[in-house]
């Protein structure tokens, strides 16, 4: 009889617990998706400003690299300049 009682105990705490965590995962997943929607919502808004950065970067590594290309060639001649005032001088 005992066991009876307590199995019907058991099994009422059971129910009464699944009932609780499928309101609280209700609440949760309702709470998730709010925050994601949100989210989501502001990377949308910040798209423009993303996409002004990339290209902006993307110039300026564009305009860096014809500058050092620039100094570079300009040392270049700077140097072999050089040698040819050495090598007048030496004949």
């Amino acid at each position: 009889m005992k066991k009876k009682k307590t199995i019907k105990k058991i099994k009422l705490s059971t129910k009464g617990m699944a009932k609780k965590t499928k309101s609280f995962v209700k609440k949760a997943s309702k709470e998730v998706s709010g925050v994601a929607n949100t989210l989501q919502k502001q990377w949308k808004k910040e798209q423009p400003q993303r996409e002004k950065l990339k290209n902006a970067a993307k110039k300026m590594l564009e305009d860096g690299v014809k500058i050092s290309g620039d100094v570079f060639e300009t040392i270049k001649k700077d140097i072999e300049e050089i040698r040819n005032k050495n090598k007048g001088k030496k004949k």
